[in-house]
């Protein structure tokens, strides 16, 4: 019975791998169109925004796009709430780092060495990483080694210091065994934590739930249901509302939701749906919190372009560009 459970769970690990390889190459989508930003400009937003193409990190301010990093392999950057520092991962072949990076691109202090290593099951993964509110703590996710298998990748959420002088760090969440992890962290004024964390049920059906933390290894409160699918959280930046991205049961398309959210009663509001159809990725609030940003194709099937709606019912999406082909698993990072 041990080793008819061990190869189920092996199984379910290759599936939810393969779901995740496929998942990834759809929302990398892109055709022969595809521009760099650089040639390119969209409508005025208030306030500085960085996005990333190609493995560079570009600037959006004025309606202008300007390349601050070369084509390196850069994903997922993060901005401090004043506006004065970016976080950002280097992805290589078998390992991810994380880095301090200055608003012009320029690197300020490496923050993890994962690699290489001469056994790459060896190497760690860092991804994700968020600025807490008041910029003195940098959230991120890193892949703490299984002893009995170093290819079992399950992302966990830790916290240090953001002074790179620092080398101490807390780990925060227990994921789920074979199902990726827990992503998507988003710290709160507070010191609590919302992410998106992934189940398996008996059938061996993953399931992804926004899920709030009040402190390092706390249990932790479900805010959805897991028939929603919903991940991908973005809270306002006064804790109010969060942004989301849902599936409702569908392996094809998934829609864009607002809540009203009380951290004090762990709970969220009735459920609004912003963008009922697509494919919704990454979403991220304005700092005023009346517009939120998010990143999805014009077309099935095509490449990713910025888009804008307002968190109320009934409002439209307005797509702010047409030619590009931004990266999907890296949200917007938008600062006053």
């Amino acid at each position: 019975m041990r080793w008819l459970v061990t190869t189920l769970l092996v199984i379910a690990m290759f599936c939810f791998g393969v779901g995740v390889y496929h998942a990834a190459g759809l929302l990398k989508a892109s055709h022969a169109g595809v521009q760099r930003p650089t040639q390119v400009s969209a409508p005025s937003l208030p306030g500085t925004m960085y996005l990333v193409q190609g493995g560079a990190i570009y600037r959006l301010r004025n309606g202008q796009f300007t390349q601050i990093t070369a084509d390196d392999g850069w994903v997922q950057v993060a901005v401090n709430a004043a506006g004065s520092q970016l976080a950002a991962v280097e992805r290589h072949t078998n390992y991810s780092d994380l880095y301090l990076l200055s608003t012009g691109g320029r690197v300020i202090a490496q923050l993890t060495h994962n690699g290489p290593g001469s056994r790459p099951e060896n190497n760690h993964w860092s991804f994700y990483p968020r600025f807490s509110p008041d910029g003195s703590t940098l959230f991120y996710d890193y892949d703490p080694k299984d002893p009995f298998n170093t290819y079992r990748v399950d992302l966990a959420i830790y916290s240090s210091p953001s002074n790179p002088g620092s080398s101490s760090s807390v780990k925060w969440t227990e994921p789920n065994q074979y199902t990726g992890g827990d992503v998507d962290p988003q710290p709160l004024s507070a010191g609590s934590l919302v992410y998106s964390k992934f189940s398996i049920d008996t059938s061996f059906k993953v399931a992804s739930q926004v899920w709030f933390q009040a402190r390092p290894g706390s249990a932790g409160v479900a805010l959805t249901d897991p028939a929603d699918g919903c991940g991908q959280p973005a809270v306002s930046h006064d804790g109010t509302m969060i942004a989301m991205v849902c599936t409702k049961g569908s392996n094809q398309t998934s829609e864009l939701d607002v809540a009203t959210f009380d951290p004090t009663a762990r709970s969220l509001g009735s459920i609004t749906t912003l963008v009922p159809s697509g494919t919704m990725a990454s979403p991220t609030f304005s700092p005023d919190g009346k517009t939120i940003a998010y990143l999805a194709p014009a077309v099935a099937g095509g490449s990713f372009q910025l888009w804008t709606v307002a968190p109320a019912p009934g409002s439209s999406p307005r797509e702010l560009t047409t030619d590009l082909g931004l990266d999907s698993l890296s949200a917007p990072a938008w600062a006053a």
